[in-house]
């Protein structure tokens, strides 16, 4: 596959979304900037205090977007696409989470691929880890069991990962924002199944790769992660879960049973607290899941 000259294609913008991670965001967005096709970046900070901003000599190819509370995934991420929307310059946003790295060249195979098949709607990466394992940019969803795995070779994802994803402007249009209901996780496995509802494709791109270390902000919120597992879940269920619900919510309550068997009493209370705020699916959820103990 030869990339396009990028003068030739749309512009982009790209939105990057960071938690108390100076260095990961500095690394992220410098080597988006040494893409030509990169016209803009919006740095989403969620609880900011100023030092990711701090970290950055002035650019007028840089902004931020400085939110007071932690707003999880898909309020910051909608805040930064909102952004670069208003600028009807750009035709193309990139995503990336502020833990990865994306080369010029590859960033050029995302654009060439939606560039040259007017199905595609939104694209994304391989993705590689540090030491080298290799994962799908998307997922299979278990109707059933509720499970998800990698795509075997030649099928095609439920979903793809919203760790990096090249995206139309068309599409956003059409299929709209990612869910705010959602906190952190299942937001991206919601918008592949809104996507296949209203016909728009989508694909991995197996020549781009994406480098993708593990997100410090997952160790800094602990025990917390399992409330915000089960509560996207849960609400998730209630959008897309049909007449398997039930095997979903006996899931979660062999989560519950299994984090207890562990020993593990605090988790299976933010187990059942997410579970809660799921059901009750606050719009945005922030709110609610900052004021869990």
């Amino acid at each position: 596959m030869t990339p396009t000259t990028p003068a030739a294609a749309p512009r982009v913008g790209a939105v990057v979304l960071t938690w108390r991670d100076r260095v990961q965001t500095v690394e992220c967005v410098t080597g988006l900037l040494s893409s030509p096709s990169i016209t803009r970046v919006v740095v989403v900070d969620n609880e900011a205090d100023g030092t990711i901003r701090a970290a950055f000599a002035p650019d007028p190819r840089i902004e931020f977007v400085e939110l007071e509370a932690n707003t999880g995934f898909a309020v910051g991420v909608n805040a930064g696409m909102t952004v670069l929307l208003a600028d009807e310059a750009i035709q193309q946003l990139l995503v990336m989470n502020n833990d990865a790295t994306l080369p010029p060249a590859d960033i050029e195979l995302l654009r060439d691929a939606l560039n040259t098949d007017p199905a595609l709607g939104v694209v994304g990466p391989r993705i590689v880890t540090p030491d080298g394992q290799r994962f799908s940019a998307g997922g299979i969803v278990n109707r059933l069991t509720w499970g998800i795995r990698q795509p075997r070779t030649g099928e095609q994802p439920d979903f793809l990962t919203w760790a990096c994803v090249l995206i139309r402007r068309e599409t956003l249009e059409t299929a709209g924002l990612l869910d705010e209901r959602f906190f952190m996780y299942w937001e991206d496995v919601e918008f592949g199944f809104r996507l296949r509802s209203v016909g728009i494709g989508f694909a991995e791109v197996a020549d781009a790769e994406l480098t993708h270390a593990v997100s410090s902000s997952h160790s800094r919120a602990g025990s917390r992660i399992m409330a915000y597992s089960s509560q996207a879940f849960r609400h998730f269920l209630a959008l897309h879960g049909g007449a398997t619900t039930v095997t979903g919510l006996a899931r979660l309550s062999a989560k519950v049973l299994l984090t207890l068997a562990r020993g593990d009493r605090r988790g299976a209370a933010y187990v059942r607290a997410g579970w809660r705020l799921g059901a009750a699916a606050p719009r945005p959820a922030y709110p609610a899941v900052n004021a869990l103990p």
